[in-house]
């Protein structure tokens, strides 16, 4: 059976096969030395896997999976505000339905609700990667250290299965009174 890869940074063992960046990378995988990069920490690092060899998939060159969701976000730029839905989510960026008009390149503030019970993560910036039928996809650009910790928390527990009271916000005033 083959050895689990573990994340060389935090040790963990949420990594995913990323494509190989450059020449060097592609001559490491003649030797069985492949490209990773971890779901959590983001850390990169190339694994040696003997015997190991990698079909190269041009369908979904993400770097991180994604996680499918239905909460609520909130973002705002320059020229556009508004809500939506969050359809899915990784470290590395998310997608989530609008009614508002976005174009592609628009940088915005992000705020994503992960959780009835705490504060929303805020994105100090993402990317509009791509637009489609009322849906968007963006790219985690900058934010807080703290709040990609949160969120970092909030993407392990989904990965390992444990998950997180993802129980739909109420916008009503119902959410006041203790339960």
């Amino acid at each position: 059976m083959a050895k689990k890869v573990q994340c060389p940074n935090c040790a963990r063992e949420f990594v995913r096969r990323v494509s190989r960046a450059g020449f060097s990378e592609l001559l490491l995988s003649y030797f069985y030395v492949y490209p990773f990069k971890c779901q959590l920490c983001g850390y990169r690092f190339r694994y040696f896997q003997w015997g190991v060899r990698y079909v190269r998939a041009e369908e979904d060159r993400r770097e991180y999976d994604r996680k499918e969701m239905n909460l609520p976000v909130s973002f705002y730029g320059q020229d556009v505000s508004g809500e939506g839905r969050l359809l899915n989510v990784s470290m590395g960026g998310c997608s989530f339905s609008t009614g508002a008009k976005i174009e592609s390149g628009a940088i915005l503030n992000l705020s994503l609700q992960i959780s009835k019970d705490v504060p929303p993560v805020i994105v100090d910036a993402v990317r509009v990667r791509n637009v489609w039928a009322g849906s968007v996809g963006v790219e985690f650009l900058r934010w807080q250290q703290s709040e990609r910790e949160r969120l970092q928390l909030f993407v392990r527990g989904l990965l390992i299965g444990q998950g997180i009271d993802l129980e739909p916000l109420s916008t009503g005033p119902e959410t006041l009174l203790p339960r």
